[in-house]
């Protein structure tokens, strides 16, 4: 197998866990994969250990080679067993999540030991060079993407993202997985939009805006902050966005069309105008409306083109075609007319300038 799961490998390196103290077992958080050198694939872990006295040890180690067994070879010098209870995120360099990623996360899927609720990130660049940049993260650069992940599903713009859901619309039919892309700059790691992906392979990506637009449209959802331009040079910052989609779809075995109905609520906490009067709220909605109409309109011509399906429109399809033929949706799915409504009610006001 071309691809391979490091953790499992340092396991079969070892003894059991149970006969080491537990404080002193190096905890691994964080894996990444980048391509090696004349054909080789690299692998970069980052091992925490905890001593008696709660200080925090972060060590990194990577290997090259060209088949897992190499691997195994390169990495017989780790010291103790590895936990991997606690495995927090996969990592994937942009060219190795272009070459496919599934037989890497079946590993971790595989395994027994390994968390639920891994999260699986792409990165800008090199993935080994950003775990072993710790920056000014005390806690460890593994906990902190877990964290920083975590917060953006939670609280931003990111849709929902795991293992377990990367599996389930892998293996699905009439859907496409979606994760985050994840940059290093300077002293900081940022979140700079999401990867799309035809089934394994990492295809195309959204940029933030995108992101955010992705996630109002993609499904009910409740979003962070966003800042809209209004056709006057003015700006609102919206708060407490929340979505509410339906999506339609007629003679799904004969001749298709999709009617995605979006119904938006959001408040205005800051507005750059002198005043923000009932006229000025109603171009904001209008606004509002017209961007999420284009930009998702733009974005399903885009997956269209592609031949993706991260909105999962064939699943939906499916759901609402009795006796449905995936088979003549794949051929019809590029030409279905999608079409996008749109409206936005904002509500009450915060802070104005």
């Amino acid at each position: 197998m071309k691809y391979f799961s490091l953790i499992v490998l340092c396991m079969l390196l070892t003894g059991c866990v149970a006969e080491e103290i537990i404080d002193e077992v190096p905890i691994l958080f964080i894996v990444g994969y980048d391509k090696g050198e004349e054909g080789k694939i690299k692998g970069t872990i980052s091992l925490q250990t905890f001593d008696p006295n709660q200080e925090v040890e972060t060590r990194s180690f990577e290997a090259e080679a060209y088949t897992s067994k190499g691997l195994r070879n390169q990495l017989s010098g780790l010291p103790k067993p590895i936990s991997i209870g606690k495995m927090a995120v996969l990592l994937f360099s942009e060219d190795m999540a272009e070459e496919g990623i599934i037989d890497v996360l079946d590993s971790f899927l595989r395994d027994p030991a390994a968390g639920r609720l891994i999260y699986v990130g792409v990165v800008e660049g090199s993935a080994g060079e950003l775990i072993k940049n710790e920056f000014q993260y005390l806690q460890g650069i593994g906990p902190f993407l877990q964290n920083l992940i975590k917060q953006s599903i939670e609280y931003g713009n990111m849709p929902q993202n795991n293992i377990h859901l990367f599996d389930y619309k892998y293996y699905g039919d009439g859907m496409d997985p979606v994760v985050p892309i994840l940059k290093k700059e300077e002293t900081e790691v940022k979140i700079t939009g999401l990867a799309l992906f035809e089934d394994e392979k990492m295809v195309g990506k959204l940029n933030l805006d995108e992101m955010f637009m992705f996630a109002l449209i993609n499904k009910s959802y409740s979003a962070g902050l966003y800042e809209l331009e209004l056709p006057d040079g003015e700006y609102a910052n919206l708060q407490k966005i929340k979505s509410k989609v339906k999506y339609k779809v007629k003679n799904g075995n004969t001749n298709p069309s999709v009617n995605i109905t979006i119904k938006l609520n959001g408040n205005v906490v800051e507005y750059t105008g002198d005043k923000l009067s009932k006229e000025t709220k109603e171009e904001i909605a209008e606004t509002l409306e017209r961007n999420v109409q284009a930009q998702g309109n733009e974005m399903v011509k885009k997956f269209q083109e592609l031949g993706i399906d991260p909105f999962s429109i064939g699943d939906h399809a499916r759901s609402q075609t009795r006796d449905f033929d995936f088979k003549k949706w794949y051929d019809r799915y590029p030409d279905v007319p999608v079409t996008i409504d749109v409206k936005v009610n904002i509500g009450e006001s915060g802070i104005i300038d």
